[in-house]
C-alpha cells in the first residue's frame, strides 16, 4: 500500500502547483517538475510501478491533447510563398542540427531535440498576448506542423534504436508508412461521409448529451489507436496523437468536448506526468555536477540559435521589424513537453545517460522561465512601442 502514499503526495503537489505558479509567475509545467524534484529530494515520494504506469497514461493523454491542436483542415491555408518559407525553415533547422551532431559527435537524439516543437507554451502566450500578434500567429501555424513532424521523428528514432539497421527496422518503417496512408484514406472517407450525412456527427456526439457520450467516444479513440500502434510495434504516442487529430479535424466545433478534455487532462493526468518527471530528477547530482548545467545551457543555446538563424533566413522579410523576428524565435523555442518527452524516450532507449536526461529536463525549465521573461521584456519595453 506504500504506492498509495506516493500517489497522495503527487496529488497534493498537482493541487498546489497552480497556486505556486500564480504567486511566482513561473510556468506551471516548470513548477510541477520542481515540486516533484523537491518531493523526491526530501524523500516524500517512493517510486512504484503503479505510479509509473499512471504517469505513462498522463504522457499519452498529453500527446492526445497535443493532437487536438492539429486540425488538418487548417493546412489548406498554408500555400504559396508562406508554405515555401515554412519548408525552408524546417530544412534549415534539421540540416543545422544534423551538421552540429556530426561535427561535435553528439548523440543522434539531438537531431530530434534541437528542432523539436510544441504548441503548449505558444497557447499560453496567445492567452496573454492575443492571436492577432503576427509573431504568435506564425508561431502557432509552424508549431502545429512542427509538432506533427516532431512526433514522426521520434517514432522513427524509436524504431532505429530499438531494431538497428535490420529487416525489423524496415518492416517497422513500412508499417508506419502503411498506417499513415490508411489513416489519410480514412480521413478522406469520413470527410465525405460527414459531408453527405451531417447527422452522423450528431449521432456520434449529440448536442444534448446527458450520458457523457462525447467523453466515452474520445476515450474509445484514445485507447483504440494506442492499441493499434502497439500491435504494429510503433511508438504508442503516435496513436494518442492521431486520436487527438481526429477530434480536432472532424469535431472542431464541439467546444464543450474540447473544454472537457482539456480540463480532464490538464486538471490531473498531465500535471501528474510532469510531477512524476520531477521525481525522477536527482537534485543532489544537479547541485554537484556542473556538467549537467553546461549541457543544459548547450541545449538551450542550440535550440534558440538555430531557430533565430532559420527565422532570419526564412522570415526576415515576412516580419515588419527585427523585434517580431526575435519574439517569434523565443516563442518557438519552448517545446517543454516535447523536450521532456524526447529525454524520456532517449533514457528508455538507453541512448542517453541519466546525466544527459537531467540536462534535457533542466533545459526545459530554463527555457520556460528565461524565454517567458525575455518575451515579456521585449514586448513591454521594445516591440510594443511604435517606431518612427
Amino acid at each position: 500500500m506504500q504506492h498509495l502514499t506516493s500517489f497522495a503526495t503527487i496529488a497534493i503537489l498537482v493541487a498546489l502547483s497552480p497556486i505556486v505558479s500564480n504567486i511566482t509567475r513561473i510556468p506551471i509545467v516548470v513548477v510541477e517538475m520542481l515540486l516533484g524534484a523537491g518531493a523526491s529530494y526530501f524523500m516524500f515520494f517512493t517510486e512504484s510501478h503503479a505510479i509509473e504506469q499512471i504517469a505513462e497514461i498522463g504522457f499519452l493523454f498529453l500527446m492526445f491533447l497535443c493532437g487536438m491542436e492539429v486540425n488538418l483542415k487548417s493546412f489548406k491555408e498554408l500555400r504559396g510563398k508562406l508554405l515555401r518559407r515554412i519548408v525552408t525553415y524546417f530544412l534549415i533547422l534539421y540540416s543545422i542540427s544534423t551538421c552540429v551532431v556530426l561535427y561535435f559527435k553528439l548523440s543522434p537524439i539531438y537531431i530530434a531535440a534541437f528542432p523539436i516543437m510544441g504548441v503548449g507554451m505558444i497557447m499560453t502566450l496567445i492567452k496573454e498576448y492575443g492571436k492577432d500578434q503576427p509573431w504568435l500567429n506564425l508561431a502557432l501555424r509552424i508549431g502545429v506542423l512542427g509538432e506533427l513532424l516532431s512526433i514522426s521523428v521520434l517514432v522513427i528514432l524509436n524504431g532505429a534504436y530499438s531494431y538497428g539497421l535490420s529487416l525489423k527496422l524496415y518492416q517497422t518503417l513500412g508499417a508506419l508508412l502503411v498506417f499513415l496512408l490508411v489513416i489519410a484514406i480514412l480521413f478522406q472517407v469520413f470527410k465525405a461521409l460527414f459531408w453527405w450525412f451531417p447527422s452522423l456527427k450528431s449521432l456520434i456526439l449529440p448536442e444534448n448529451d446527458g450520458n457523457n457520450q462525447d467523453l466515452r467516444f474520445s476515450a474509445m479513440l484514445f485507447f483504440m489507436f494506442i492499441a493499434i500502434v502497439f500491435l504494429l510495434d510503433l511508438e504508442v504516442a503516435l496513436g494518442a496523437f492521431i486520436a487527438g487529430m481526429i477530434i480536432a479535424t472532424f469535431f472542431a466545433t464541439r467546444h464543450k468536448l474540447h473544454n472537457k478534455l482539456n480540463k480532464f487532462g490538464f486538471g490531473f493526468f498531465v500535471p501528474f506526468f510532469f510531477v512524476y518527471v520531477g521525481t525522477t530528477l536527482d537534485l543532489h547530482s544537479l547541485f554537484l555536477d556542473i556538467d549537467i548545467f553546461k549541457k543544459a545551457l548547450m541545449i538551450v543555446g542550440g535550440m534558440i540559435s538555430i531557430r533565430f538563424f532559420g527565422a532570419f533566413i526564412a522570415f526576415r522579410t515576412y516580419f515588419k521589424n527585427f523585434q517580431h523576428l526575435l519574439l517569434y524565435s523565443l516563442s518557438d523555442s519552448m517545446p517543454l513537453t516535447f523536450l521532456v518527452a524526447t529525454a524520456t524516450l532517449g533514457l528508455n532507449l538507453e541512448i542517453i545517460t541519466a546525466q544527459t536526461y537531467y540536462a534535457f529536463v533542466l533545459a526545459a525549465m530554463i527555457e520556460g522561465i528565461a524565454f517567458m521573461i525575455g518575451i515579456k521584456m521585449i514586448y513591454t519595453f521594445w516591440a510594443s512601442k511604435p517606431r518612427a
